[in-house]
């Protein structure tokens, strides 16, 4: 499981959060694997909600990088890094699971 990694100032860059993702897809024991993504995701429309929306910033002001991701924006990594049938799931808000799956 991934917490708030993607939007953090290590992994904020698209290229490497894909690179992160394949290392973890390529690791997972078997065709049933699955990766946990827990973020709180931004709308597709990247305006809110007002939480989400704040957290780029913040991640910038406190950490020199950072940034939000819609769901599509990581179903996007998740796919280019070979997980397939992607998923969200809410959890308290504003934060949200993403599910992919590695078969």
């Amino acid at each position: 499981m991934l917490h708030s990694c993607l939007t953090s100032y290590t992994y904020s860059i698209k290229t490497k959060n894909i690179t992160l993702l394949r290392k973890i897809h390529d690791s997972l024991p078997n065709e049933n694997g699955i990766i946990i993504i827990s973020e709180w995701l931004l709308n597709d429309e990247k305006t809110g909600p007002i939480s989400s929306a704040l957290m780029g910033p913040t991640m910038i002001i406190e950490n020199m990088g950072g940034r939000g991701y819609s769901y599509s924006g990581i179903s996007q990594m998740l796919t280019e890094a070979r997980f397939k049938n992607m998923e969200k799931r809410p959890l308290i808000e504003p934060a949200e699971i993403v599910i992919g799956y590695k078969k």
